[in-house]
């Protein structure tokens, strides 16, 4: 379902989800028994080209296409009862736009610096506060659909001003058969993901094509780790780690820092 808060210190909201984000991806806040969610009025208090709104609002129950595989995806399919109002918190911040995602010499997109703190502070006309804090420590930029051997994918990402993720920034899995290699700790006992703050931009996030606007982060992903012949890319959905030749076309996140 998700994550517990792990701080309420501001000293320590480092520790809280999420670590990592991309613009419009969402998270929903849990509010404690006896506050009315409905009353409450928030503040966002940050600093920085990443910004993030407070909404209660009803869960989506529309789909979105998947143009790769022509199939429909139900938006926030994690949520099973979508009759009830949610607190939903949603990240904006740089995203590429449709021409430069099609272009191979894109024109730089603005570089987030980070970490940036976010504090949302929730009042009732009744007294009672609520505060929540994360911060974000990477930002992630999607290129949509188009699918690309890793060095032209790797020049899109620096054109931007960005660079091509490793393995460790995507997934915690573990990779154990030729050619072999771990992603971010704490690990994973197998070639999956095991969900965990600050492990990963999928591992924290879960499965994205779950998410409404999530641009196509459903697929797998390469990263600048190689080994020999191989490069490594990732599978948004479990996190598990593959390798191909770089003569092979995959599709591009990139990342900042």
């Amino acid at each position: 379902k998700g994550f517990l808060t792990q701080s309420t210190s501001p000293s320590s909201y480092d520790r809280n989800f999420p670590t990592t984000g991309a613009d419009g991806l969402y998270f929903d806040l849990e509010i404690p028994t006896g506050i009315d969610g409905s009353q409450l009025s928030w503040t966002v208090n940050t600093g920085g080209s990443i910004s993030a709104t407070v909404s209660w609002t009803r869960p989506r129950t529309d789909s979105h296409p998947d143009p790769l595989y022509g199939t429909t995806i139900q938006n926030d399919k994690w949520i099973s009862d979508k009759s009830k109002n949610v607190t939903r918190v949603t990240l904006h911040g740089p995203r590429a736009s449709s021409s430069q995602i099609s272009s191979s010499n894109p024109r730089s997109l603005t570089r987030p610096s980070l970490p940036q703190t976010f504090e949302l502070v929730g009042r009732d006309s009744s007294g009672n506060e609520i505060r929540y804090g994360f911060v974000l420590k990477q930002w992630f930029v999607n290129r949509g659909y188009i699918q690309d051997s890793p060095s032209a994918q790797t020049a899109w990402c620096n054109r931007l001003g960005y660079r091509m993720p490793r393995v460790r920034d995507l997934t915690n899995a573990v990779r154990t058969y030729n050619p072999p290699i771990s992603g971010a700790a704490p690990s994973s006992s197998r070639n999956n993901y095991i969900r965990h703050i600050g492990a990963g931009f999928f591992t924290e996030w879960g499965r994205m094509s779950f998410y409404a606007n999530n641009a196509g982060f459903d697929y797998s992903y390469w990263t600048s780790d190689v080994a020999g012949s191989e490069q490594f890319h990732v599978g948004s959905g479990p996190g598990a780690i593959y390798s191909d030749p770089a003569s092979r076309s995959y599709f591009a996140v990139c990342t900042a820092p």
